[in-house]
């Protein structure tokens, strides 16, 4: 292939052809019969460049010959023609058949990809742009058939994200698509939220909340799964992958049976077990070395908050530094599982 790609059978030098400058060369080499090669651009009143071209395409085609190294002579036309032309003559028409190959052979891997590619998206897409984001989730729920199943991490939801998914998930609940959300467990205490929650749960959806970690994510029918991108950028992966849904399906049902109905209540028994359930959290996680923004990121609380479980469990336990609560957290065996 030449350099610009155009030409990838390189054809279009292939054939050398005369320009009117070689043309005008053979006349007067041919009126005079020799030429010193070094009076060609006088001879035919050109550049030496054009000479130099005209006489390598006219020595090159057999119309020219060489007596020594500085004069040339013509050569009759008839007895270069027959020879020449057919080299060339039988080089094209290889190429001819080559590029009849080549357009057979294109044509039936065009076959082969349309019906490979028929009905097929790719698993996975990554999608950068927020209102893409939005709109396929839209076309995501508007299709969906039977099942959705959602991770909201980061504690209480802010009020327009609520106000945006409260549209698209009770028009799920309307045509009997199953519904089932994870909140984190600071989520149940932010009354947006909660009546968000209300909201959803009296036309059939399931909202339980849950302590620890938890991973954004949405899947639709367990065939397709959204998560966000590793960055900050606002951006997700769209995945259609079998296989990764089926995984993902298996860690949210693996949540789903620690969670807690968000519907429960506030009453003081449930209130005090979830809060020692976050202080099982805060204290496995004080131990892998986090410090409190890493825990009360990962827990979807507040800074504050994590700082007011931290105190409530040094006290607890009589530690009077972070190193000791450590070494004692460790000693007396005070997380559970």
């Amino acid at each position: 292939m030449n350099q610009n790609g155009t030409d990838p059978l390189g054809l279009i030098d292939a054939v050398p052809t005369l320009h009117p400058i070689a043309m005008e060369l053979y006349r007067w080499i041919a009126h005079r019969t020799v030429l010193n090669v070094g009076n060609a651009a006088l001879a035919a009143e050109c550049s030496p460049d054009e000479a130099a071209e005209a006489l390598d395409t006219l020595l090159e085609l057999g119309l020219l010959r060489r007596i020594g190294t500085e004069l040339v002579t013509a050569v009759s036309p008839s007895e270069t023609s027959i020879s020449t032309l057919n080299a060339h003559e039988s080089r094209l028409l290889e190429e001819r058949r080559r590029l009849s190959l080549l357009r057979d052979q294109i044509q039936s891997l065009s076959s082969v990809y349309a019906h490979a590619g028929a009905g097929q998206a790719p698993a996975l897409e990554w999608i950068t742009s927020v209102s893409t984001i939005r709109e396929t989730l839209t076309q995501l729920a508007v299709t969906c058939k039977e099942e959705v199943l959602a991770a909201q991490p980061g504690g209480p939801r802010p009020k327009d994200e609520l106000t945006e998914s409260a549209g698209r998930d009770l028009d799920l609940l309307g045509r009997g698509i199953k519904l089932r959300t994870l909140y984190q467990y600071s989520a149940r205490f932010d009354a947006d939220t909660s009546q968000h929650a209300a909201l959803l749960t009296s036309h059939g959806a399931q909202i339980r909340t849950i302590t620890g970690g938890l991973m954004r994510l949405l899947v639709f029918d367990r065939e397709t799964a959204v998560i966000p991108l590793g960055d900050t950028s606002g951006g997700a992966v769209l995945i259609r992958d079998a296989g990764i849904c089926t995984f993902m399906v298996q860690v949210f049902e693996l949540l789903w049976v620690r969670g807690e109905a968000i519907d429960q209540g506030r009453d003081r028994p449930v209130v005090q077990d979830l809060t020692d359930q976050t202080k099982q959290a805060i204290m496995s996680l004080l131990i892998e070395g986090a410090d409190d923004r890493a825990v009360a990121r990962t827990l979807g609380i507040s800074v504050r908050t994590c700082q007011r479980h931290v105190s409530d469990i040094m006290a607890r336990v009589g530690a009077e530094s972070r190193l000791q609560l450590g070494y004692l957290i460790r000693e007396k065996n005070l997380v559970i599982g």
